[in-house]
């Protein structure tokens, strides 16, 4: 299983408590699909960078989770299906960790080679000024 963070905006025509509602619904998905829901993040109703669907607002929630890539693909499709959301956005977190830890071994990597050549590593201090 891969971890994923998945965010979505639902209309901001829908009461607080349909849209508790709407997220108890998708977590249920990410449940009955075999995902395991590690966070539940509640942002509220938050204005939007720009227009969607005529709405400046919405609702914005976001999911962590641990999940295959036949949850991601149902879950967006049932986002798509559903008239309350109007956007919504999965990324793969795992991809993003990974990439990480190539760039601190690249650093470290060249670190290393530079104090075997002596080579002093300049702090970001005196490079800026």
């Amino acid at each position: 299983m891969r971890r994923y963070e998945t965010i979505f905006i639902a209309s901001p025509t829908l009461t607080d408590e349909q849209s508790d509602e709407l997220v108890k619904q998708f977590e249920g998905i990410i449940a009955e699909q075999g995902g395991e829901l590690l966070k539940t993040d509640k942002w509220g109703r938050k204005k939007l960078a720009y227009e969607v669907q005529k709405f400046s607002e919405g609702y914005y929630t976001l999911f962590e989770m641990n999940a295959g890539p036949d949850l991601i693909a149902e879950l967006e499709r049932r986002f798509r299906n559903h008239d309350a959301v109007i956007k919504f956005l999965s990324v793969r977190m795992d991809e993003a960790d990974k990439a990480a830890g190539r760039a601190k071994q690249r650093i470290e990597r060249e670190s290393k080679r530079k104090a075997q050549a002596g080579i002093k590593d300049r702090a970001p201090e005196e490079v800026v000024g």
